[in-house]
């Protein structure tokens, strides 16, 4: 099955998603999409390299998939712009879930107002029961 085109994508700053209260330090610049099912980050793989010792024995390759923040349209309860002190500097994005708030930071307030608009679209439309309507429109 082919995946669907994104509403919008772009980057934003985002916490690491074992620690949504990191430290400043340690929120990281990563690409996000939207669609009409959620609001996901996109976390490259990250590839250990093939090494060969002395003794000619090869290494195994490893890959690791880091998890990625992943926001599902009908856990949305609100989203708002916010400019909290314990947030990196910048323009906030807060999106309450029924699982709790989540903290990103958009590249510019110009961006974040679009970063709202497109979630309050999607949200909008999944709540009149029409998320396959915005399906069908962002594949043709």
């Amino acid at each position: 099955m082919l995946h669907l085109p994104h509403l919008k994508e772009g980057n934003m700053t985002a916490p690491p998603v074992e620690n949504a209260i990191a430290l400043h330090r340690d929120w990281k610049r990563t690409k996000f999409f939207l669609n009409h099912e959620a609001l996901q980050q996109v976390i490259k793989v990250e590839q250990k390299q093939v090494s060969r010792s002395l003794s000619g024995t090869i290494a195994e390759v490893t890959n690791e998939e880091n998890s990625a923040i992943r926001v599902e349209i009908p856990d949305i309860v609100s989203v708002s712009s916010c400019a909290d002190l314990t947030l990196p500097p910048g323009a906030g994005l807060c999106i309450d879930t029924t699982h709790g708030p989540i903290f990103l930071i958009a590249n510019s307030w110009e961006s974040l107002n679009g970063w709202l608009d497109a979630i309050c679209l999607v949200y909008t439309i999944y709540a009149r029961g029409k998320t396959d309507v915005l399906a069908s429109i962002i594949t043709s």
